[in-house]
């Protein structure tokens, strides 16, 4: 049955209809051997381990084979139990549908005899202690991102339009979640949800919210949370979920040796693993061509050119279609710049033409532009979405017509004593970003709009969370220290979860909603009622509906301009076994690194 179908399903059946989709993680092949160390690669340093208060993926890459959640998206897209024993099912009768039409309850299981590395039993209580202990951060107004994907909540604002503080935002009767009941002997949890709600699964699932230990982090004051997973003397004390543990860390990389009391799954093989930082492309291609590293990550299609002639004895590289899109970020509350002004941001839209930046970054490809919000092969993508034509002589009358006139003085764009000139904002170390804002520059220089770029590093100050920065930290997308920012968004398998914390206007960050993702501080009525229907559609008819409409106003309201769809690049070296093939979604290439090994 085509998910397209227009009928009217009920939560049960709707659930039913995506467990069938679940499945269990990819194995290799390869005949594994027991022993050695795999040392991985990225060319730009983890700086923040505690998954609550990151979203920058070298982080997920960099703790992923420590902390674990109950479930989890495998490389070919499908979920299946990681901590838990299976995803709940209707057929499992694990799902139950409350018989007033509105709420269900979901019973999910964890798989027995699991303990931490420090040999404290790992249970169902944990979990609920975690969601317990998220709560009370994301109350305590620290900023964690983590937090408000484990707990979603109903409402931000209250029956007169005005916003709730934290404490109303996070109050019980505001949550999603009604209850949760752990079993006597810990392995089973009932999670009762007051209303439907679409996004349970990556709420248990998301690579950002793992399950974290009581032992360690109740001591810990909320204000020292950001920094209570240390990059450096102090990490080998975190106990790990995963099937391997934190030993060292410092600038350079990460450390881990096996976790020993790991029975999660598959025995890991391997001593141990190393995460090294290179501090920009170039040194990691240099290190991956030289035989220094048997993997190297974070590589777009513009870097396969450098790697495609890895010598055979070395390693390969592969190139592989991932759920992520390229694209620039307006931020619509720098109305100085006239940024708030849709046809500011259309007049733009229609400077940047997407195929010669697509032929300058990726040349002799038959890539074509982006437009819609998801990449092609997601079952909720619009084919049909349009976006503005490359138009610069129109885009330029627009900006006319809206009041920004040429300055004959100044040979800038004025209105009401400003000056449209633009801060580009992107990570440092990324050729191809910066080569991206080059070109944008020429773009809206030929609209008579100047633009400065600036770079910045990706995981302590461009994505970096609410708790790490300041007002002064500037091209914090949190923040929304920057006028333009370009970067990529990587999508889960979790529709609502994609859409909900960066578009919805309660989630805008600020002093009173630190812990919200919205950096466009797009505010659309519209958008929100579509993400409202998206969250409790019972109908994946309506689920497709409603994603549909995200995409549409996205579009029509032009706060992010999506460039291109993007492949991941990845050098694989011939002593890494058990890899698959690089995962699409946002759970990262190290979801399974249980399953590595090392060949001789």
């Amino acid at each position: 049955m085509s998910l397209g179908t227009r009928r009217s399903f009920t939560l049960a059946a709707m659930l039913a209809l995506a467990g069938s989709a679940f499945g269990a993680p990819a194995m290799a092949q390869d005949e594994p051997q027991p022993g050695g160390t795999i040392i991985f690669g990225e060319w730009q340093p983890a700086t923040q381990l505690n998954a609550y208060f990151t979203t920058a993926f070298t982080n997920v890459e960099a703790y992923s084979p420590v902390f674990r959640g109950l479930f989890n998206v495998n490389a070919d897209g499908e979920w299946f139990g990681d901590l838990a024993t299976e995803v709940p099912t209707v057929e499992a009768g694990s799902i139950v549908e409350d018989p007033s039409g509105d709420g269900f309850t979901v019973t999910m299981t964890m798989k027995p005899g699991l303990v931490w590395s420090d040999g404290e039993p790992l249970d169902m209580n944990d979990q609920k202690w975690t969601y317990d202990w998220a709560v009370e951060v994301a109350k305590s107004g620290v900023g964690c991102t983590g937090c408000s994907n484990l707990v979603p909540t109903i409402a931000t604002t209250d029956a007169n339009g005005d916003p709730l503080d934290l404490e109303a935002q996070y109050a019980p009767e505001n949550q999603y979640v009604e209850s949760i009941t752990v079993s006597d002997d810990g392995l089973s949890m009932d999670v009762k949800y007051r209303k439907n709600f679409a996004g349970w699964i990556g709420q248990w699932g998301t690579i950002n919210s793992p399950i974290m230990p009581q032992q360690y982090f109740e001591s810990i004051a909320y204000a020292d949370l950001p920094s209570s997973v240390p990059l450096g003397s102090g990490i080998e004390n975190v106990p790990a979920a995963g099937p391997f543990k934190f030993s060292a860390a410092s600038s350079d990389g990460i450390d881990y040796v096996r976790n020993d009391l790991w029975n999660g799954g598959t025995k890991p093989l391997l001593d141990g693993l190393k995460f090294r930082f290179f501090g920009s492309k170039d040194g990691q291609i240099t290190a991956f061509l030289n035989g220094e590293i048997d993997l190297a990550l974070d590589m777009t299609q513009a870097d396969y050119p450098a790697i495609q002639g890895v010598d055979p004895s070395i390693g390969k590289a592969e190139l592989d279609s991932v759920w992520q899109y390229e694209h620039i970020d307006f931020n619509l509350a720098r109305t100085e710049k006239g940024l708030d002004d849709l046809a500011v941001r259309t007049a733009l839209a229609m400077a940047i033409d997407k195929q010669d930046l697509i032929n300058v970054l990726f040349p002799g490809t038959q890539l074509e532009p982006a437009c819609s919000t998801a990449p092609p092969g997601t079952w909720w993508r619009d084919d049909s979405i349009q976006c503005p034509p490359y138009d610069p002589e129109g885009a330029a009358a627009m900006l006319d017509a809206a009041g920004w006139v040429v300055n004959p003085d100044t040979g800038v764009r004025e209105k009401d004593g400003n000056q449209l000139r633009l801060q580009m904002c992107t990570t440092s170390g990324n050729p191809t970003r910066l080569t991206t804002l080059g070109k944008a520059n020429q773009y809206f220089a030929a609209i008579t709009v100047p633009s400065d770029i600036t770079t910045a590093d990706a995981s302590s100050v461009v994505f970096a969370g609410w708790a790490d920065t300041t007002p002064d930290t500037d091209c914090s997308i949190y923040r929304g220290t920057y006028d333009v920012a370009d970067f990529a968004w990587v999508l889960s398998g979790d529709v609502w979860g994609n859409y909900y914390y960066i578009y919805h206007s309660s989630q805008i960050p600020s002093d009173s909603a630190p812990n919200g993702s919205n950096n466009s501080r797009i505010a659309s009525p519209e958008m929100d009622a579509a993400l409202d229907t998206l969250g409790i559609a019972v109908d994946p008819a309506m689920q497709k509906e409603a994603a549909f409409v995200v995409q549409q106003v996205v579009a029509d309201t032009i706060n992010e301009i999506p460039l291109y769809y993007r492949a991941e690049t990845t050098g694989v070296g011939n002593h890494l076994g058990g890899w698959v093939k690089y995962n699409p979604s946002s759970a990262g290439p190290t979801y399974d690194v249980e399953n590595w090994y090392f060949i001789p």
